[in-house]
């Protein structure tokens, strides 16, 4: 009985820990030609790059990998180079440019793609999308290979969804109806040196009232009571037994 009540007593004054939680943080894109990475690796290969991430706007960093974080943007996990971006203090209403679409409305740009090249084997294309099919998703652009001499060579990384989401790169000269893309004008705080190590919150110990220790010192105070009483009571006990024995002895 004593143990139970010392062991709830331990338990009232045992600190809280609460689940342990990883701190999410973001960074702010600094430059133009700040691209998301497929691997970090420290080169423009086109094979290795999505898409040019939009100046301004903001990356999810999940964690450091060398000169590199690995971060989400929208849909995307990839890495980007530290110093071009720089982690923020808090999180970003609008981290990322979202709902921007356009149409497509010339052969050229119909081929969803694989890599932004003009390759035409199997394995670069993806499927052909409908001429004037709009709403198609923009993610970012990219430089690729021109398809038409003299003219860009800018493609558009993005999503057509038709029986399922395709992802891949259509040529950007035949694109239109894509409205124009503003910067990102929060005023936020930088940091440096973010950490990505697991955050575990404990609170202070419960307090325990004059009150409670008051029922706690009467409860514990029953058990010596009854003991003292019985052990009084055993002795009184005795002590009659011993003069009845000797009544019989003077008798």
């Amino acid at each position: 009985m004593i143990f139970l009540i010392l062991l709830i007593i331990f338990n009232s004054m045992s600190p809280c820990v609460s689940a342990a939680e990883n701190k999410t943080y973001y960074a702010k894109i600094l430059f133009e030609q700040v691209y998301l990475y497929k691997s970090p690796v420290d080169h423009n290969d086109i094979t290795n790059i999505y898409f040019e991430l939009p100046k301004t706007y903001f990356v999810e960093l999940l964690s450091k990998s060398g000169d590199f974080y690995e971060a989400r943007y929208l849909d995307f996990k990839g890495y980007v180079k530290k110093d071009s971006v720089q982690a923020v203090e808090s999180t970003p209403i609008n981290p990322f440019l979202n709902n921007i679409s356009f149409r497509v409305y010339a052969e050229l740009s119909q081929s969803l793609r694989s890599s932004p090249t003009t390759q035409a084997s199997s394995s670069n294309l993806i499927v052909t999308i409908p001429n004037l099919t709009k709403n198609i998703t923009y993610f970012g652009k990219v430089s690729g290979e021109c398809l038409i001499e003299g003219r860009t060579n800018v493609w558009y990384y993005c999503k057509y969804t038709a029986d399922k989401d395709y992802y891949g790169y259509v040529y950007s000269d035949f694109c239109d109806e894509m409205p124009p893309i503003v910067s990102n004008t929060e005023e936020i705080t930088y940091i440096t040196n973010p950490t990505f190590e697991v955050q575990t919150q404990s609170t202070n110990t419960i307090p325990i009232t004059n009150n409670a220790v008051g029922i706690i010192i009467g409860i514990l105070s029953v058990p010596a009571l009854i003991f003292v009483f019985m052990i009084m009571k055993g002795t009184k006990f005795l002590n009659k037994e011993k003069f009845k024995s000797r009544e019989v002895i003077d008798y």
